[in-house]
């Protein structure tokens, strides 16, 4: 029995090039998002740290699986090791998801902003820019109840592993089910990438288009 390796490995939207625009609104979007980028500090920071744990935790399954329920000590602490792994991940995930959360009040300036202008273009602009980044929070909100779904098909597969009443056959099935979610997991995964570099795209089209207009 194996289950699949993924690593959850998520992008960022890119730092904005130092600016100096006076009071304008290209200057007063670039301040936003300025703020965005800062805010997802802890999200970037976890990434690597979130990436190992998951590979150790995989690295610890494997060898769980060459275990017989008779080498039931040896075994029973690699279960609580891999659990232990398993809850430092998803504390990791919970800073992550605390950091991109954050962003969504930055994101409510951009509707003051639209507000405060009085351009129709300047507004279809903004427009378009708020949009792209909420529609990455959503994506986000979908990756984080996927791989939290994941983690407890996972946790059940560990705890079965040392259930001494536990068929193999339960296991398998529980195998199965934690390599579906797996790929479940990464197609949010990379939603939630499409996203991002969707706001990266956005983010230049929209500057760009605002220091044309002489804003």
């Amino acid at each position: 029995m194996k289950i699949n390796k993924f690593v959850l490995i998520l992008s960022s939207i890119l730092l904005l090039a130092g600016c100096n625009f006076g009071e304008s609104t290209e200057e007063k979007l670039s301040n936003i998002l300025t703020e965005i980028y800062d805010q997802e500090a802890d999200y970037r920071d976890v990434q690597k740290e979130l990436a190992e744990t998951e590979s150790k935790e995989q690295a610890n399954f494997q060898k769980m699986m060459e275990l017989t329920k008779d080498q039931k000590e040896e075994l029973t602490t690699m279960v609580e090791d891999t659990a232990t792994l398993l809850e430092t991940r998803l504390t990791l995930v919970e800073k992550e998801a605390a950091s991109i959360n954050a962003t969504t009040e930055d994101i409510k300036k951009i509707n003051t902003l639209i507000s405060e202008t009085k351009e129709a273009s300047e507004k279809e602009t903004l427009k378009k820019m708020e949009t792209s980044l909420e529609e990455r929070i959503t994506a986000y909100e979908e990756v984080t109840t996927n791989y939290n779904e994941l983690a407890d098909l996972q946790q059940n597969l560990y705890n079965m592993l040392i259930d001494e009443s536990a068929d193999i056959t339960v296991i398998q099935a529980q195998v199965q089910d934690v390599n579906m979610h797996n790929e479940v997991v990464k197609k949010s995964v990379e939603k939630f990438n499409e996203a991002t570099a969707r706001v990266n795209e956005v983010k230049e089209e929209v500057l760009t288009s605002l220091q044309k207009d002489g804003k």
